[in-house]
């Protein structure tokens, strides 16, 4: 099953941007539910903890929920434009 995934993506890998925006999306219901893995306070790949204390865990939330939903619109626009305009 994994080597016909691998030979899909690789005889199409326009379908990457769709799974990018899958897993933009996974983040972005995340942070609309407010999950402590989106927004650690610290100690992980995406210390933030500096930013929370600034600005606060609502706006962070705010902020993450605006670049993620920039970040899923760009993917779907990208595999239209691969998919059906080249």
């Amino acid at each position: 099953m994994i080597e016909n995934f691998k030979e899909f993506i690789v005889l199409h890998p326009h379908y990457g941007y769709l799974i990018a925006a899958a897993g933009c999306t996974l983040y972005l219901i995340g942070a609309i539910l407010d999950w402590d893995w989106v927004v650690e306070p610290g100690g992980g790949y995406f210390n933030i903890a500096y930013w929370i204390r600034i600005f606060g865990r609502k706006t962070i939330r705010i902020c993450i929920g605006v670049f993620t939903s920039i970040g899923i619109i760009c993917c779907i626009a990208l595999f239209l434009y691969y998919n059906y305009i080249t």
